[in-house]
C-alpha cells in the first residue's frame, strides 16, 4: 500500500474568517474527489488547529493500493480540475509518498 501526503499552505486573506472559508472551500473538494476516483483506498483531510508560523493550514493523506495507482490518480481528470481549483488558494505545497 502506498500513502500520500500533501500539506497546502494557503495564501494570505485580509482577515482570519476569509481564510477559513477558503480552508473549507479546498476541504470541500478535496472531499470530493473519492466518489470520482475509484484507486483511492483510504481519505482523509483536515484544517490545521494550532495555527503555528511553521503550521501548513491543510493536509491531505490518501492511501492507494499500488504505485500505479497513485499515478493512475495523479492524472485523472478530476484530481487535475482540482489542481486548477486550487491554484488560487494555495502559495504552496509539500508532499511525502511512502509504503506502508
Amino acid at each position: 500500500m502506498i500513502r500520500h501526503i500533501v500539506m497546502f499552505k494557503l495564501k494570505d486573506f485580509p482577515g482570519e474568517s476569509e481564510k477559513i472559508t477558503a480552508a473549507q472551500e479546498v476541504i470541500k473538494r478535496l472531499n470530493e474527489l473519492p466518489s470520482k476516483i475509484d484507486v483511492i483506498r483510504k481519505y482523509e483531510a483536515g484544517i490545521d488547529i494550532r495555527k503555528l508560523s511553521w503550521s501548513y493550514d491543510i493536509v491531505l493523506i490518501m492511501d492507494f493500493d499500488t504505485m500505479a495507482d497513485l499515478e493512475i490518480y495523479t492524472v485523472h481528470p478530476a484530481h487535475q480540475k482540482f489542481i486548477a481549483f486550487n491554484k488560487d488558494y494555495s502559495v504552496e505545497k509539500t508532499c511525502i509518498d511512502y509504503e506502508v
